[in-house]
């Protein structure tokens, strides 16, 4: 086909696609296609949309709780503090604060409750420079070096050991010793301490239920790594060269250790929601498939309908494949018209959703989230464009195989 036929052929689609059929039963189904399409595509671009939003949810909250990079040893526990690089790290540009960081599971009871966390142990600049104080909610932090008895518990943690910062009651922390053990007299084989809790936080992640936060010279004590570290976490001062720096830390500290960004830190999670996404679009994308059904029907009665055009447009010269061409245009334009008005609804009621919080969770007072965050992204826009093009083109395909059959009418 050359240049000339193309438009030719463009043109008879294009006026096929808004002229009346003669008989009705095919308006209705190319209505019906149309309005399937639509409405298939509405809902993708909503559904990822909200997918979008719940992830930029999660990041917003490990971005307040989970440091930039994070240092840990490949093999055990702990690390001696002597032989770390820190000073080496902390001369990279990028890097703005490195905090030494020590980490283990304790056995905690307050009251007549008890539960098995892992206690965090921090420095006195940790809580302000991760800004610790927009995850608090009941309680506050240490106003003071001098106060330094102190833990902050989890949300879920506090629940499970039903903590009431009003009753002033130390919570108890048991640790196994390392070196010394009396198994004779199980109570010896612990070192135990008492700290005051002091506030309480919530990060609507796992960390709720896991950690409780305490001064470091405190869990250094409680665990026996006076000498050790289990962990480093740094801020960087750009964390779009986070490729970067990472790299040049994990020259730095050898093979020995691993080196983690925010998103290898939660590496299940995020994989769990891509995978979401995923099959999310797969099964949506089936459902749009079917709805196509409805087109590739109504463009084979059209081409039955318009077998006495054909055989004039045949008559006037015009090759087969060019004939074909007009009626594969017209099942694309009608896919593609649909798609549009579809990916155009779905943005309007995402737009919505961002503006007016119209659908909340349950009575939108008792949920963490208030209403379904939603995020418009546009390389959702045009996968889901490509998704329906490609269908377009397939179901628009075949129908237009008969034509070959109208040569001798």
């Amino acid at each position: 086909m050359n240049i000339n036929q193309i438009k030719t052929a463009f043109f008879i689609a294009w006026r096929y696609l808004f002229s009346a059929k003669k008989h009705n039963i095919v308006n209705v189904i190319s209505a019906i296609s149309v309005t399937g399409i639509c409405v298939c595509t509405a809902a993708l671009i909503i559904v990822l949309s909200v997918f979008n939003g719940m992830e930029e949810y999660v990041i917003s909250n490990f971005n307040s709780f989970n440091p930039d990079l994070e240092i840990k040893p490949v093999k055990g526990k702990c690390f001696e503090r002597d032989s770390f690089p820190f000073e080496e790290i902390k001369r990279l540009k990028n890097v703005k604060y490195v905090e030494e960081i020590v980490s283990d599971l304790v056995l905690i009871t307050y009251g007549e409750t008890q539960t098995i966390v892992n206690i965090k142990g921090i420095s006195e600049k940790y809580l302000e420079r991760f800004q610790m104080d927009k995850l608090l909610i009941d309680g506050t932090l240490p106003k003071n070096s001098a106060n330094n008895d102190w833990v902050l518990a989890g949300v879920i943690n506090a629940g499970t050991i039903q903590l009431n910062l009003n009753r002033w009651e130390m919570l108890k922390l048991y640790y196994p010793k390392r070196t010394k053990k009396n198994f004779a007299n199980p109570a010896e084989a612990f070192n135990t301490m008492y700290l005051l809790p002091i506030g309480v936080f919530a990060t609507n992640t796992d960390y709720d239920s896991k950690y409780i936060f305490a001064p470091i010279g405190h869990v250094r004590t409680l665990t026996g790594y006076e000498q050790q570290a289990t962990s480093v976490e740094i801020r960087l001062k750009d964390f779009s060269q986070v490729t970067e720096t990472q790299r040049k830390i994990e020259e730095i500290v050898g093979s020995d250790f691993s080196v983690k960004d925010k998103y290898q830190q939660e590496e299940l999670l995020f994989k769990t929601m891509k995978t979401e996404k995923l099959v999310v679009y797969i099964i949506l994308s089936f459902i749009l498939v079917l709805a196509a059904f409805n087109a590739l029907g109504s463009l084979g009665m059209m081409i039955v309908e318009k077998k006495g055009d054909i055989q004039i447009i045949r008559q006037l010269g015009a090759p087969t494949q060019m004939i074909k061409s007009v009626f594969l245009l017209e099942g694309i334009m009608v896919s593609l018209a649909g798609g549009v008005i579809g990916m155009a609804l779905g943005a309007l009621i995402c737009f919505l959703q961002q503006t007016f919080h119209l659908v909340t969770y349950g009575d939108g007072v008792s949920y963490l989230i208030q209403y379904y965050p939603v995020s418009m992204l546009w390389e959702d826009f045009a996968i889901v464009f490509i998704i329906i093009l490609i269908i377009s083109v397939l179901s628009s395909y075949f129908p237009t195989r008969i034509i070959k059959k109208t040569e001798r009418i």
